[in-house]
């Protein structure tokens, strides 16, 4: 607990000055006044130093993600389930996007009400990907006439990940076995699907048409799909590049790939790089969700500054064979056992 010196003078002053008006100018109803100028001291601040403990501060987002360009709603919760109301309470916090950190705190100033539970909204525009971090850092309560005051520290950290727009019509050029393969080609190749046929089923929009079984679609007057069996290999990685300085143009490229790829009925991953320990993890992009927990736990690794070292470190620590998609900002590059590829082959 801190003692405010000058607040105390002050308060000392304002009483010599009622006690002056009393005496010299014989404003005896003054008087009144001097008795509870001494006891409220007394009894407030004993008061603010057993309630101050009970007060509760926590931080909140509305919603876990949202896409770039929208606003983040993010909230100081206050529950005060004392009578003693805290009129002057000062957060101190930080909004950081995890990408570009600029380490600069701000401050609220709130009124913890009695026997109130309330919050304070803030809204943040996003102008970039990342993950942007909502923290407490610390609150200063000052108590009666402000003679004292009391800091406490904050342990909220509430996360909220920036997800990219989506982007339609993105020049993204035709992969290799876009188009898909037969029962005969699939062995051969380093696709993700064998051979065997796991079912045949009514085809569904959406699906492709070398998956179309011709003939028992003849035979039954309808179109059938073969769904093939999966095998534990990819054909195709994506390896985003982790660079600084084009980070934000990186995501909405992997994302636009991505989002390609997964029209076109592609099985592929994306290989997340960990410079910190030169650790890889693989995430299959089957569904929105997959993506989204790709990008959250990509936010949360450190950045680098030499364009490709992923796909570096990818082929020196012998990860899986398979075709490699380069992205390092608006740079996509196809690579086939580190050699590079033309896109359009």
């Amino acid at each position: 607990m801190k003692i405010h010196i000058w607040s105390i003078i002050r308060y000392l002053f304002i009483f010599i000055l009622i006690v002056f008006f009393v005496l010299v100018f014989k404003q005896n109803y003054l008087v009144f006044l001097l008795f509870p100028y001494v006891i409220l001291p007394a009894v407030a601040i004993p008061a603010f130093v057993v309630n101050v403990k009970k007060l509760e501060i926590t931080g909140g987002a509305v919603v876990p993600d949202i896409e770039k360009g929208g606003n983040i709603l993010y909230y100081v919760e206050y529950s005060n389930p004392t009578y003693y109301p805290f009129l002057k309470c000062i957060i101190n916090f930080s909004v950081d996007n995890l990408f570009f950190k600029t380490d600069k705190d701000t401050v609220l100033n709130i009124n913890c009400m009695p026997k109130k539970k309330d919050r304070v909204n803030i809204s943040i525009r996003t102008s970039k990907n990342g993950m942007v971090s909502f923290e407490g850092k610390s609150i200063q309560i000052t108590g009666f006439m402000g003679m004292v005051s009391v800091r406490e520290p904050l342990n909220f950290n509430v996360q909220v990940a920036v997800l990219p727009e989506k982007k339609s019509n993105v020049p993204v050029r035709e992969l290799p076995y876009s188009e898909g393969y037969d029962e005969y080609t699939e062995p051969d190749m380093k696709g993700a699907l064998s051979s065997d046929i796991k079912e045949i089923r009514e085809y569904r929009p959406g699906d492709r048409l070398a998956r179309i079984h011709w003939k028992i679609s003849a035979k039954m007057d309808d179109l059938a799909v073969k769904e093939m069996e999966r095998t534990s290999v990819m054909s195709l990685v994506i390896v985003p590049e982790l660079v600084k300085s084009v980070i934000d143009d990186t995501v909405s490229m992997l994302d636009a790939i991505c989002r390609v790829l997964a029209e076109r009925g592609e099985r592929f991953e994306v290989c997340l790089y960990n410079k910190t320990d030169c650790s890889f993890e693989y995430y299959i992009i089957d569904d929105e969700d997959s993506l989204k927990n790709c990008y959250r736990d990509m936010y949360l690794l450190p950045l680098y500054d030499v364009n490709g070292e992923a796909k570096e470190a990818y082929y020196s620590s012998n990860q899986k064979s398979a075709f490699l998609i380069s992205v390092a900002g608006e740079d996509v590059k196809m690579y086939e056992d580190g050699l590079e590829l033309g896109m359009d082959e």
